[in-house]
Formats: structure tokens, sequence, C-alpha cells
């Protein structure tokens, strides 16, 4: 017993670099399944044991991929962001199903959202005029 616990510790401190961001990728799991259990709720789904399962297989594969790419930047390639990289796919799409989740719930999609608010004030300024800053460049480029 007295093993194991030291073999658990060791491994504890090996991984104490990539622990915050394993429990980011936890907690985006955790919301995930919340508002998707919710949506299925709201329409009348019924929730079922393989999509359970699913979610609980993501805390593992996510969590061996993060470590995967940690080690791999730590030890072989550490010129390249793996980690970050990696994360960043797998934080998208958790934050993608939230979404689409709560568009479920409310009818309403964030981005579309996101969009039109934008639309509505003075950004939409800004936005169109680095658009055409960017066409009159791209023109006098080619020209």
């Amino acid at each position: 017993m007295d093993k194991v616990v030291k073999l658990i510790f060791w491994l504890l401190t090996l991984l104490s670099p990539v622990s915050a961001l394993m429990v980011t990728m936890v907690f985006l799991i955790i919301v995930d399944f919340i508002t998707g259990s919710y949506a299925s709720f709201k329409n009348h789904v019924p929730i079922r044991s393989a999509r359970i399962g699913h979610t609980i297989s993501k805390f593992f594969i996510y969590n061996l991929v993060i470590m995967a790419a940690f080690f791999l930047e730590e030890h072989i390639v550490n010129e390249v962001p793996f980690l970050k990289i990696i994360a960043g796919f797998i934080a998208i799409a958790e934050i993608k199903s939230i979404l689409e989740n709560y568009n479920q719930i409310y009818g309403i999609n964030p981005f579309k959202a996101l969009v039109n608010l934008i639309k509505l004030t003075a950004l939409k300024d800004t936005i169109e005029s680095l658009t055409k800053d960017e066409q009159t460049n791209k023109n006098i480029k080619t020209k």
C-alpha cells in the first residue's frame, strides 16, 4: 500500500504543471453535461446512458490527450506549443457544444446575437474601416 501511495504522489507531482488545465477541461465537460441534460429535459428528449458514457469517456480521453501533449512538449519537442494548441481545440469544441445547448434551451444563437450587437454599436464603423483598408491594400498589391 505504501508503494501505491508513493506512486500516486509521484504521478501527481509530475502532472502538477498541467493540473489547472486539466481542471479547466473537467469544468467545461461538466458544464456541457449540465447544459446538455437541461436542453434534453426542456425539449422532452430522454437522457440515454450512452450519452452519459460519452461524457465519462471525455473525462479520460481529453485528460490523456492533454497529458500526452504536455509530455511531448516538455520532453521531445519544446519549440512547438502542442499543449496550448490541443487544449485550445478541446476547449473550443466544448464551448461550441455548450453554446449549442444554450441555443436549444433558450432559442437564441449567441454567435448571431454577438454579431448583431457589434453591428449596432460603434464597433461596426471600426470593422468596416478595417475591411476597407484591407481591400485597398490588396488592390494596391495586385496592381
